[in-house]
């Protein structure tokens, strides 16, 4: 890893129902008049913003959905002991962000149509945004704090898989479970953003064909998840599936042509 300047079971294995409510706004509690133009930004989308909980032992999730999105977009923070590390992170709700467990010391892009609000926890916590070296240069004009590759271990626990095909650097992150008591606890948990959604709920799926980079080059990089050992699936996108994930997505990629 190095620094860089430059930017199954099935339907009922799946997380459980969130509550949620729309707005019109999003209350954010650093966004005052005056604030940078891209916080005013931020709080002027219409959103539905889920409420975060602790989806397993030291992990959190919360989401939002937007109009033209027909499946959750999911956050995710893992507690680590040098810092809490955070995934595709959307901005919680006003009454959630004292739930983060502090410090925030890492936010990990999956992808480059994952920023989200990424930029406003660097602003807040001085949080360092991590990214795949293949996709930095889809990232621009945001700045890629951290670069990382295939095998790399961010926070001590998470193993970096390049998985190319929605776009050229898209990364997989797996929980090694000799470095997290959840994942072995769990049998191993990975974390996906677009590579595989949770859409239809229930079900497993691919995101729309024409959002595809290289639609081959997909099909034939996700087979080496099968490489590793996981129970539970996190998706940033859709619903994550807490039991029997492995078995889930070989059903779902033995079906893919």
């Amino acid at each position: 890893m190095k620094e860089r300047e430059r930017a199954g079971t099935d339907a009922c294995s799946c997380a459980p129902s969130r509550s949620r409510r729309s707005r019109r706004s999003r209350s954010l509690p650093f966004v005052r008049p005056g604030s940078p133009p891209f916080l005013l930004a931020l709080a002027l989308i219409d959103v539905h913003i889920f409420t975060m909980r602790e989806i397993l032992p030291g992990i959190f999730t919360w989401g939002s959905t937007y109009a033209d999105r027909p499946w959750d977009l999911n956050g995710y923070a893992i507690a680590l002991p040098g810092g809490t590390v955070l995934i595709d992170p959307p901005a919680p709700e006003e009454a959630d962000w004292q739930k983060l467990p502090r410090p925030i010391t890492t936010v990990v892009l999956t992808n480059r149509d994952h920023v989200r609000d990424a930029v406003l926890f660097r602003t807040w916590y001085g949080a360092r945004i991590v990214a795949g070296k293949d996709e930095v240069s889809q990232f621009s004009p945001l700045t890629i704090d951290v670069v990382v590759q295939e095998g790399d271990l961010i926070g001590g626990a998470l193993r970096v898989i390049h998985l190319p095909g929605k776009s050229p650097g898209e990364i997989g992150l797996y929980l090694e479970p000799a470095h997290h008591a959840a994942s072995r606890e769990r049998g191993g948990i990975l974390l996906l953003g677009d590579a595989i959604i949770g859409n239809p709920p229930g079900e497993l799926g691919l995101i729309p064909e024409q959002k595809l980079d290289n639609p081959k080059a997909l099909r034939e990089s996700l087979p080496k998840i099968l490489d590793y050992q996981f129970e539970a699936l996190l998706l940033c996108d859709g619903q994550p599936v807490l039991h029997g994930a492995k078995r889930k997505v070989s059903d779902f990629l033995s079906r893919l042509v």
